[in-house]
């Protein structure tokens, strides 16, 4: 059995209109071709769905019973196309993203809140998470992107670089060395240190210059959170290293932020996503703003 759509629009037409004439008038058919289908869609059913008057066409017992369902269908259709072109004209949608805790409050955030200005109908979902997280999450569940540090990613997931900063020394307020311009990572070595979990990409980027440096605190605190990070140091309970777009965290207000040098240690941040996975037109919209959102902020514009 292969009913077609136009047959059923044919149906419910001629069983609305009560006549052939008027119901090819509101198809924009000529009745010869309005009859083709109808006698099309009694061949396909086996049923009479009309019985035939002089004036006019009466539903049969059969074409009664069909005539709901016909009308169901033509509406489920209706409504799959209608979803599809809010779909294509982004004004419906769901986009998933996810972060570290400063990426998402430094740059995401303020993104998403643009873009749901622009696209109120497109709903975003924000998972903020550990960056060592991020890629494993992204294989087990249906989650669009992530933003993070590109670090011992697996070959299933792409990379698309965004941004890059640089790694830099915290201080509290008061400390001597903030009357450098820059430090070198030697002169941190006689203070207490306050450093990220060996579980980060963060931490192990730091912890793997520190080796090569052959730099060893004598008093190291491993905590697993930036903000724990920055509430340590602001009380002056040590220094620390992280990338520079903490600066823009409330956590960081009182805390002084140099560049490291000798050497510079920059961390590249990437769109990452799983390589089998397939985007929505929202998603596809999303990743194209943020792209653009990105670029600006780093160009100045």
């Amino acid at each position: 059995m292969n009913i077609t759509l136009r047959q059923l629009r044919a149906f419910v037409a001629v069983a609305e209109a009560g006549q052939f004439t008027q119901a090819a008038r509101n198809l924009h058919v000529t009745q010869s071709a309005l009859s083709m289908l109808i006698r099309e869609l009694e061949s396909q059913t086996g049923l009479r769905l009309f019985d035939r008057h002089t004036r006019k066409v009466v539903l049969s017992e059969p074409g009664q019973e069909l005539l709901g369902t016909a009308r169901r269908v033509l509406a489920e259709v209706e409504e799959a196309v209608r979803h599809s072109k809010e779909l294509t004209s982004h004004q419906r949608g769901r986009v998933s993203i996810a972060s570290g805790t400063v990426l998402s409050s430094s740059l995401l955030i303020p993104f998403i809140a643009l873009f749901q200005q622009r696209y109120p109908g497109i709903r975003v979902e924000l998972l903020d998470m550990a960056e060592q997280d991020i890629s494993r999450r992204l294989e087990q569940e249906p989650i669009d992107f992530g933003l993070g540090t590109d670090w011992n990613r697996p070959d299933t997931i792409e990379a698309h670089p965004v941004m890059q900063d640089q790694y830099q020394a915290l201080l509290p307020h008061h400390h001597p060395l903030t009357a450098k311009a820059q430090i070198r990572w030697h002169d941190l070595a006689t203070h207490p240190f306050i450093a990220l979990s060996s579980h980060s990409p963060l931490g192990q980027a730091i912890q793997r210059q520190l080796t090569a440096l052959d730099i060893r605190f004598a008093q190291v605190h491993e905590v697993s959170l930036h903000t724990t990070v920055l509430s340590m140091v602001r009380h002056g309970l040590g220094l620390a290293i992280l990338p520079a777009n903490t600066q823009s965290l409330p956590e960081a207000a009182q805390i002084i932020f140099r560049p490291l040098k000798a050497p510079v240690l920059p961390r590249q941040v990437s769109l990452l996503q799983l390589r089998q996975r397939s985007l929505a037109p929202a998603a596809t919209l999303f990743r194209s703003e943020l792209l653009a959102h990105i670029k600006r902020q780093h160009s100045g514009g």
